[in-house]
C-alpha cells in the first residue's frame, strides 16, 4: 500500500509540472524569444531547415522545450528558464504552430 501511494504522489507531481510548463510556454514572451534566439549562436549548427523538415523529431511542445534546453546547455547560453520559454514561444510561433 505504501508503494501505491508513493506512486500516486508521484504521478500527479509530474502531472502538475507537465500542466505548469505547458502553461508557462503558452505565456512565453515570443518578442523576448526572437531576441534571445537571433541573439544567439543556434545558427551555427543549423539553418532553418531543421525546424521545417518532414521528419523532425520535434513533433510537440514539451519536446520542443526540451530541445531548446539541450541547445541551450549544448551552446553554453545560460538561459534562464523564462527565457527558454520565451525562445519556445519564439519557434513556436515562427515554425512549429503546436496548439
Amino acid at each position: 500500500m505504501n508503494i501505491l501511494k508513493k506512486l500516486t504522489l508521484s504521478l500527479a507531481g509530474l502531472l502538475v509540472t507537465v500542466a505548469t510548463s505547458t502553461t508557462a510556454m503558452a505565456a512565453g514572451d515570443e518578442a523576448n524569444g526572437k531576441k534571445l534566439y537571433t541573439g544567439s549562436k543556434c545558427n551555427q549548427c543549423h539553418g532553418t531547415e531543421v525546424f521545417t523538415r518532414k521528419d523532425r523529431k520535434v513533433t510537440d511542445l514539451a519536446k520542443l522545450e526540451a530541445q531548446v534546453r539541450r541547445c541551450d546547455s549544448n551552446l553554453n547560453t545560460n538561459w534562464f528558464d523564462d527565457e527558454i520559454i520565451d525562445v519556445t514561444a519564439h519557434l513556436n510561433k515562427q515554425y512549429y504552430k503546436f496548439k
